[in-house]
């Protein structure tokens, strides 16, 4: 499984209405990530502080492991744990 590193997604277009999977501000900079098709993960970043948020790529997510060319390892494992994070929270709590 390959990431997809492109300039524009190419799965439905990211909702910043609704809540993300994993939020995350590393370095001053700020990493979202909504769902995408299947395994997919669509990556969004914004300078910490503003309000507009712009697609970055999209990433695969294995269940434990977040594939996302075009990034640092660093930012990779640190998104990768939030969303592991995140997805336990919501299975605790019912959720889908």
């Amino acid at each position: 499984m390959q990431p997809i590193a492109t300039d524009a997604f190419t799965t439905p277009t990211v909702s910043y209405e609704e809540p993300p999977l994993a939020e995350l501000e590393l370095d001053g900079v700020d990493y979202r990530l909504d769902p995408g098709g299947g395994s997919t993960v669509a990556v969004s970043t914004r300078p910490a502080g503003t309000w507009d948020w712009t697609p970055m790529l999209e990433g695969r997510w294995d269940g434990s492991r977040l594939r996302a060319k075009g990034l640092d390892h660093g930012v990779v494992a640190a998104l990768a744990a939030a969303l592991g994070a995140a997805l336990r929270e919501r299975a605790e709590r019912g959720e889908a």
